[in-house]
């Protein structure tokens, strides 16, 4: 699978409940509506098949000599990125151009940087995200269903890039 499809599914998906607010608050604009309802459909369904695409994929071993847990982002991902646009009114002109041109800048930050695994839709299917350390003192970010790793334990999770690797199923 292709890195930048993977990056943008989790982009898409991690603001799927922003645009399902958004998509409440603006109700009464059916045009709105229909666009928020939409992407949010997108991101759901992209995170469903990037995850499934990378079910029975392995990558290299990767023997652990320190984990910990990288889950804490979460709380600064909701105050910075989601409060100031729970209220936005995506039925002026204003609004629109306001709110799509902080998502586009946003959207180039998170899918370059490791906001990329601030994801509530992966937290609420189960995923953690931990910073693993191999035994050579390479370090990875690891999205998997587990909620550690105890030091010494060989793991082979499928390789999105360099750094990056995701382990769906155990």
């Amino acid at each position: 699978m292709p890195r930048l499809a993977f990056r943008v599914a989790l982009f898409l998906s991690s603001y799927a409940p922003l645009f399902l607010l958004l998509a409440y608050t603006n109700r009464h604009s059916g045009a709105a509506v229909l666009v928020l309802a939409a992407v949010t459909a997108i991101g759901v369904l992209a995170l469903f098949i990037v995850m499934a695409a990378q079910r029975h994929e392995v990558g290299p071993i990767l023997r652990v000599a320190h984990v910990r847990p990288n889950d804490g982002d979460v709380l600064a991902y909701t105050a910075t990125y989601l409060v100031p646009f729970i209220g936005v009114d995506l039925t002026t002109t204003d609004g629109v151009v306001v709110f799509v041109s902080f998502l586009s800048v946003l959207a180039l930050v998170y899918i370059n940087s490791n906001m990329l695994f601030v994801n509530p839709l992966l937290t609420l299917a189960g995923f953690h995200t931990l910073a693993v350390t191999d035994t050579s003192g390479h370090e990875y970010s690891l999205i998997t269903r587990r909620e550690g790793l105890d030091p010494g334990a060989e793991i082979r999770p499928a390789q999105i890039s360099r750094y990056i690797r995701v382990e769906v199923r155990r």
